[in-house]
């Protein structure tokens, strides 16, 4: 039996399929034609479709029931997607204490066994972030900024914006290291890499 959550997804597809269907078939509907006979020969003249004010009508709210439908997939397969890393983050821990969306230190902090650390962190990134920390996490948990630009091929300012946002986010340190900045993950995190 589906649940009620892939049950209204898939209602929600059906719908977007049938607004599709109607929205497409309008657009693309054939223009009258003209056959005109003059002196034995005969031309076909084709004349521009004109949309009526119920077509026009039945355009707009196609449009907008297929956006909303559209849009409510997008969302469930999301969430969907963001539920499978909060369950593998929260394997073994009670279901009354739940992980915040937004703070990654939280995730990490409720992963009990260290050996799924890094793991659970690289999970809940997207992305050129994941990218990044995996690269540091390669490195023995530390390496140079200017070594991990060259490294990544990234520019310097888009890895000095995600080391910031990481940084703030509590997953790495950054330290000044004569002209550049040595970026080494948290240290629950390293610690967790120097076991291994």
């Amino acid at each position: 039996m589906i649940s009620r959550k892939t049950g209204t997804t898939i209602l929600a597809g059906a719908v977007l399929a049938i607004a599709g269907v109607i929205v497409t078939s309008m657009l693309l509907a054939t223009k009258p034609s003209i056959i005109q006979i003059n002196d034995g020969s005969f031309k076909i003249l084709e004349l521009p479709y004109t949309y009526t004010k119920n077509d026009a009508y039945v355009l707009v709210v196609g449009s907008a029931v297929g956006g909303m439908m559209l849009s409510y997939i997008l969302t469930m397969l999301f969430v969907t997607g963001r539920n499978e890393v909060e369950n593998m983050i929260m394997e073994g821990k009670p279901v009354g204490n739940p992980i915040s969306h937004t703070d990654d230190v939280a995730a990490v902090e409720h992963v009990e066994d260290d050996s799924q650390l890094i793991d659970a962190v690289l999970t809940a990134l997207e992305g050129d972030e994941k990218k990044l920390v995996k690269e540091i996490a390669n490195h023995d948990g530390e390496m140079l900024q200017n070594e991990l630009v060259l490294s990544l091929n990234f520019s310097k300012a888009k890895v000095s914006r995600m080391l910031t946002d990481l940084e703030k986010r509590g997953l790495l340190v950054k330290k000044q290291y004569g002209l550049t900045n040595k970026v080494a993950l948290a240290d629950k995190l390293r610690g967790e890499k120097n076991e291994k």
